[in-house]
């Protein structure tokens, strides 16, 4: 009987190292698989991720187009608005009576009276009157 055992026993090993064998390729196959699907899901992450910040590059960089195109349109309103008050200047210094009004306003907005008003600016009362009472008007639309 052990000459029995004797001769089938490298049989039995190496069945044995066979089904181990076998179980050892299919655990390495089922690692291989979960591996291929960790890569392609990261292959569609990564794609993914390519094409937003492709999106994000081109929004960047309309924005800077636009943010260009409106500082330059906001430097020429300031130079308009620069132009426009040299010329506002211009017209009031021209104008003897409108800096007379100028500062029977600029008094009214200090507290001078009706009397005041005609005596140091040379106006008429009926003028005086409607200074201060456009002096209120402007005081209550501020509240």
């Amino acid at each position: 009987m052990l000459n029995l055992v004797m001769q089938w026993l490298p049989l039995g090993i190496s069945l044995i190292a066979l089904v181990l064998l076998f179980v050892l390729l299919g655990r390495e196959r089922k690692a291989r698989l979960a591996l291929e699907a960790k890569f392609s899901a990261m292959e569609l992450v990564a794609k993914n991720a390519r094409q937003q910040h492709e999106s994000l590059t081109k929004q960047f960089n309309e924005l800077r187009v636009g943010t260009m195109g409106m500082s330059q349109k906001m430097a020429e309103i300031a130079e308009h608005q620069e132009a426009l008050a040299d010329r506002q200047s211009e017209i009031s210094m021209q104008d003897p009576d409108g800096r007379l009004y100028s500062r029977a306003n600029k008094m009214v907005e200090l507290g001078a009276d009706i009397n005041e008003l005609m005596e140091e600016c040379d106006l008429p009362k009926a003028e005086a009157e409607l200074l201060m009472r456009l002096q209120q008007i402007s005081q209550t639309r501020r509240r």
